[in-house]
Parts: C-alpha cells; sequence; structure tokens
C-alpha cells in the first residue's frame, strides 16, 4: 500500500511529470499599462470596473493589500502540508503575499464528493467567492444565465503575461470557445491535452518473449497474443468491471481497434452521432464475447475493480490490458519485487495502420470562473500569471511549488493548477533523446531528474517510481505512444463541448448505465442481437432527443 505523501507523489508525476521552459521573463514589476479600453463591465453590463486605484502591473506589487475570495476542492482525501503550514499558510500564499500583496481568503475547503454540491448551492444562494473552479459546463452556464459572471477577454488582453496567453491559446482557442456566450469570454478554461487521456496497450513483454511472439499491431495478432498468454490461471486481456473511464484495464483502447469509441460526438453524414450506438461497437463487442467465452478474460471480470485487476497484475496473471500513460505506476512495486516482470506500452493495434483510430475527450473539462461582483479581477490574472511561471516558467522552482523532496504536493495548495498542454510530450523527446546520446545539456532541473530516474531504472534500480517514469518518459515510453497517434493523424476528438443539454440532465446517468449492463450482459455471453435493443432503448430513453440537442448546437456554435 501507499502511503498518502506516496501517492501525492504519485499524481503529481502522473499530472506534471516535467516542466517545459517556455521563454517569458519575468520583471520585478511592470509599468502600470494603459488604462483598459472598452471594459469587461461596459460590455456585460453586470460587472463591476476593476479598481482603477490598484497598481495594474503583471506582476508587480500592490500598494495596498488586495485580498482575494475562493473556495478550494481539496481532492479525494485531506491535503497534507508540511510542518507548521496550512491550506491558509503555505509556499505559495506567501509568494503571493510578499510578490503581489494578495491574500487569499478561502471562505470554504471541501473534499472532491463534495465540491460539486457546494459549488452549485454557492449559484443558487448567489453567495459566489471572487473566482472559483467549475468542474462541469453546467456551472458555468447557470452563472452565465446569473448574470454571475466577469467577462475575462479584456481581462487577458490586458493584465495576462506572454506566457498566459500562450498557455490559454494553446489549443488553437477551443478552450477559449467552450467559455464563450454570443461571442464574449466568460470564464477561463483550465485547457489540457486531451492526447493524454487517449488510451495506449500494455503488454507483457517478458510473455512475449517466453512464447517467440511480437508485439500485436493488428486483431489477429492481438487476439493470437490473448489466446497464448490465456493458460487457465492467467488471462489475455484485463478488464475492469465499469468497462470504460477508469483509465485501468478499461475498453476504450479496444473500442479504438475497431475504429468505435466510448461515449463520444462525432462526425459523420454532416451532423454529430453518438458512438456507443453504431454498428462498429456491435463489432468489438462480438470480438470481447469470444474472447469472454474462450477463457481469455477474466470469468469474474464483473465484480473487479482497478484494485482488484491492480491486485492480478501484480500477481502476474493478466497478459495485457488497455489503460492511461500512467499505468505502470500501479505496477510499479511488483518490478521491484521482481525485476523479471516487464510491460511496454505500446500503439492500440488498427491505429497506426488507420483502420482504428484513438478517440481523445475535449481538453478543457474545468473552468474557473470570475465574479461578476469581483472588485480587483485583474489580481485573479495576475495569480495565474504567477502560477504558471513559477511552476513552468523561466524561474520555476518546481521542487519548491510542484512536489517537495519530502513527497508533499504545493501544486494542489494553489489556487490555479493549469499547466501547459503539450509539456509532458515534449519532455518526453527531450528525455528520451538524452538517454540515448548521454547528452543533459538541453534538459532543464525537473526534466533532469525524471532523466535521472529513468537512468536509475535503466540500471537496475526500480524503487521509487524509476520504472514508472522511464514507462512514461523514456525510450518508447506511453507519451511517445501516444504522441505517434497524433503524428499520424489516427486521433478522434469528442466534438461536443457544451453546457449538458436539458435531455442530458435528465437522462444521461440512465443511458450510461444501461450500456454498462447490456455491455457486460453481451460480453458473458448474451444474445448479441442485444446491441440492437439497446440501440433502440438508448434512443426511446432520451437519447434521440439528446441527439437533436446536440445537432442544434452543433449548428448554433
Amino acid at each position: 500500500m501507499y502511503t498518502k505523501k506516496a501517492w501525492v507523489a504519485i499524481c503529481i508525476s502522473v499530472l506534471l511529470a516535467i516542466n517545459i521552459f517556455a521563454g517569458c521573463g519575468v520583471p520585478d514589476s511592470d509599468p502600470a499599462p494603459a488604462q483598459n479600453q472598452g471594459s469587461p463591465a461596459a460590455d456585460s453590463g453586470s460587472a463591476a470596473a476593476p479598481d482603477a486605484s490598484a497598481d495594474t502591473g503583471t506582476f508587480g506589487k500592490y500598494p495596498e493589500t488586495v485580498t482575494i475570495t475562493s473556495v478550494k476542492n481539496l481532492g479525494v482525501a485531506p491535503l497534507e502540508f508540511p510542518e507548521g503550514d496550512l491550506l491558509e499558510d503555505n509556499v505559495w500564499t506567501r509568494y503571493y503575499k510578499e510578490n503581489l500583496n494578495i491574500e487569499i481568503d478561502w471562505l470554504w475547503s471541501t473534499l472532491e464528493s463534495q465540491y460539486d454540491q457546494k459549488v452549485n448551492i454557492a449559484i443558487t444562494s448567489g453567495d459566489i467567492p471572487d473566482f472559483m473552479m467549475l468542474r462541469n459546463a453546467n456551472q458555468l452556464k447557470m452563472m452565465y444565465e446569473n448574470n454571475q459572471l466577469y467577462p475575462v477577454a479584456d481581462l487577458i488582453e490586458t493584465y495576462a503575461a506572454p506566457f498566459t496567453k500562450e498557455v490559454l491559446y494553446s489549443d488553437g482557442g477551443l478552450g477559449i470557445e467552450s467559455a464563450s456566450f454570443d461571442g464574449t469570454l466568460y470564464a477561463i478554461p483550465d485547457i489540457e491535452s486531451g492526447l493524454m487521456s487517449s488510451p495506449v496497450l500494455w503488454v507483457r513483454t517478458d510473455w512475449l518473449e517466453n512464447h517467440g511472439l511480437e508485439i500485436p499491431t493488428t486483431k489477429e495478432e492481438f487476439l493470437k497474443v490473448a489466446e497464448a498468454f490465456s493458460t487457465g490461471n492467467t488471462y489475455g486481456l484485463g478488464v475492469n468491471k465499469d468497462l470504460f473511464d477508469t483509465g485501468y484495464a478499461a475498453l476504450e483502447g479496444f473500442f479504438n481497434m475497431h475504429g468505435a469509441f466510448d461515449n463520444t460526438w462525432f462526425e459523420r453524414d454532416g451532423g454529430l452521432v453518438y458512438s456507443n450506438i453504431q454498428p462498429e461497437v456491435k463489432d468489438a463487442l462480438e470480438m470481447l464475447q469470444a474472447m469472454y467465452a474462450n477463457g481469455w478474460i477474466d470469468p469474474e471480470f464483473g465484480v473487479k475493480d482497478n484494485d482488484k485487476v491492480n491486485e492480478d497484475v501484480n500477481a502476474g496473471r493478466i497478459g495485457m490490458m488497455f489503460g492511461g500513460f500512467w499505468n505502470a505506476v500501479m505496477f510499479n512495486p511488483a518490478k521491484v519485487a521482481d525485476p523479471t516482470f516487464e510491460w511496454m506500452p505500446v500503439a492500440i493495434p488498427e491505429v497506426l495502420n488507420g483502420n482504428g483510430k484513438a478517440q481523445m475527450p475535449f481538453g478543457t473539462k474545468y473552468w474557473y470562473a470570475i465574479s461578476a461582483d469581483c472588485k480587483n479581477p485583474e489580481a485573479i490574472i495576475r495569480l495565474l500569471n504567477v502560477q504558471l511561471e513559477k511552476a513552468y516558467g523561466e524561474t520555476a522552482e518546481p521542487t519548491v511549488f510542484n512536489i517537495t523532496p519530502e513527497g508533499y504536493g504545493p501544486f494542489f495548495y494553489n489556487t490555479f493548477t493549469l499547466e501547459p498542454p503539450m509539456k509532458n510530450f515534449n519532455a518526453a523527446e527531450k528525455v528520451t533523446k538524452a538517454i540515448e546520446t548521454g547528452d543533459t545539456s538541453a534538459l532543464n532541473l525537473e526534466e533532469l531528474n525524471y532523466y535521472e530516474m529513468s537512468m536509475l531504472s535503466l540500471g537496475g534500480d526500480h524503487t521509487n517510481n524509476n520504472w514508472h517514469q522511464l514507462k512514461m518518459f523514456g525510450p518508447l515510453g506511453s507519451l511517445t505512444v501516444q504522441k505517434s497517434y497524433w503524428d499520424s493523424g489516427n486521433t478522434v476528438t469528442n466534438a461536443f463541448y457544451g453546457a449538458p443539454t436539458p435531455t442530458m440532465v435528465e437522462k444521461l446517468s440512465t443511458l450510461k448505465t444501461l450500456a454498462l449492463t447490456d455491455f457486460t450482459t453481451i460480453i458473458m455471453g448474451g444474445d448479441i442481437s442485444g446491441f440492437d435493443t439497446y440501440v433502440s432503448n438508448w434512443n426511446a430513453l432520451g437519447g434521440a432527443e439528446i441527439t437533436a440537442e446536440v445537432n442544434e448546437w452543433y449548428r448554433d456554435k
């Protein structure tokens, strides 16, 4: 079992991994820019104008203390702090106070399981902090309809540092579009890389060698490997009871191998169609059913969650599984216990030859909203400037502001948690090149740290997640695999990124449960015609209305 701090270190390495410095200097202070022309307040008619008496520099220090109120999502478990530190007093809050003269007043904090509910209550009651994270598009839409949002386009143009703008527009403006209503930007998108959520196939390459087999690149080769890996006590493919959305032993990659996708809207015949009711899904389910019948999938998969599947992986009972780029962290302990235990991330079969495509979610899932009543909205942009700079810029201090040598995670103490979307892929390329050439001169401090961890693993020391880092950033690592999908043009991105439609809000949960139940039944031997029944039921239970609503959004966006 991992300690809490170990899990923090794991999460940081997965979410942050490597900082790519983006060429933006940080002056000690900025001269006050020209007065903002055409203020956001004038655009909306509901937002207060920024305090004209305040220093409006990008990084400069306010002459008088500015207090910004916010609320905090603590994550899945309470945060741990170095001795003497608190959410209200830590490296970030002290830096903001000392360098910007900004204080953060946390109105409340709660675990992730309660955060959305408390945000919904705040929106409904009108008890809005100066800014807060919104974890779904419905909350953003509610605040817009309630006239609770401060338009941010002029704020970003006037107060955002060059690096901040680079990050916010790094996806070509799609995140900005997702936070806009009637052509006006009303929130700061939390830009992420959808590519990092694309599946990879993890394979026991030591088993491949024992059977004299090669890495599978087609469906036929995949089935041949699955059969060889299945002995009665071992299974060719690990599957999670939830089938999708877990990132570990999930089936998105299996679907992608067939040109099918899960929970994705994509273009077909001039409109958007929902992936799970398309005929190629039936083909994928039919192959899964055959694999289950042949004993190549654990007959008890229907009751095994991530932890139970991971027990099987670490016990040497699973030979392949589809999952996330970070999955090696889950079985690094087994590598330490048995150095011959070897997994390798590889491309989903059929994707690189163009017969399949790797699915990607839309890259922006969260937004930061500034209250229409905020007196110093420009201060929030300056907090964002500092967060990106000290975490990822030329003056970054990753062991101070991201993860400490003791395993604490200051990254999670902050008001913002943005990162450059392509930094991990760029880092993998640089670390891989350094491993191959021995030249580390191009690496920044954090990249050098991951290089050193990878080299330790190559030298036989797999402890402290060294092997995990090698499997992400080293030669033929999972990030390189994901990048190959993009480079070959074989990806599909969810084309719907609007707020949930009315029927989605009411019925989507039921429709997802329907898919889980019916797909599981088919895999375990139910009549394959059950898929056609599922499609009919999906449409009758609200899917047809959702499709119409999604396509109305698509036409009007």
